[in-house]
């Protein structure tokens, strides 16, 4: 488990989930994958955005029976700001660690910077994908709401899904 301010970060199989202890009378909260518990009321209308150089997450979210209203893949991370503002809303934010030609950590660092300027808006839900579980939890360090190893994607509870 690491530390982040009043957040910790626990390793979930190769999931990593972000606690938030509250304080003074407040129930603590605790999500077994990510923040969100449950899709929300809009999730089936998500707007996705995946930086993702080697495989198609489209794919992986398909045969998962995830629902989006709209969905694009980013096969490199050349122009990440530029491609966020092109994209207009993003709900998901998906970032691949190891990608071409900055990381998925450095585009989320340039994602924070962006925000705290005024640049963009942050993403709805910002998820690190990455084959090596230790990536995950550095993206969270940086302020993902969630970690996993990338074939498990779909797994993330705040998707809306199709019956099975």
């Amino acid at each position: 488990m690491a530390s982040i301010g009043s957040a910790s970060i626990h390793a979930v199989g190769g999931i990593f989930a972000r606690s938030t202890a509250r304080v003074r009378g407040t129930r603590a909260v605790r999500a077994s994958y990510s923040t969100s518990v449950g899709p929300s009321a809009d999730a089936k209308d998500y707007r996705v955005l995946a930086f993702e150089d080697s495989y198609n997450i489209k794919e992986m979210l398909r045969d998962a029976r995830v629902r989006y209203g709209h969905f694009e893949q980013r096969w490199n991370s050349e122009r990440c700001i530029d491609a966020i503002k092109e994209f207009g809303r993003v709900d998901v934010l998906m970032l691949d660690f190891y990608l071409p030609p900055v990381t998925g950590l450095q585009v989320l660092q340039q994602v924070n910077e962006a925000v705290a300027s005024g640049v963009i808006q942050r993403p709805k839900h910002i998820i690190g994908m990455s084959s090596v579980g230790s990536c995950n939890g550095r993206l969270m360090q940086e302020g993902a709401d969630a970690g996993f190893v990338k074939w498990d994607v779909g797994m993330w509870e705040g998707w809306a899904r199709d019956e099975w």
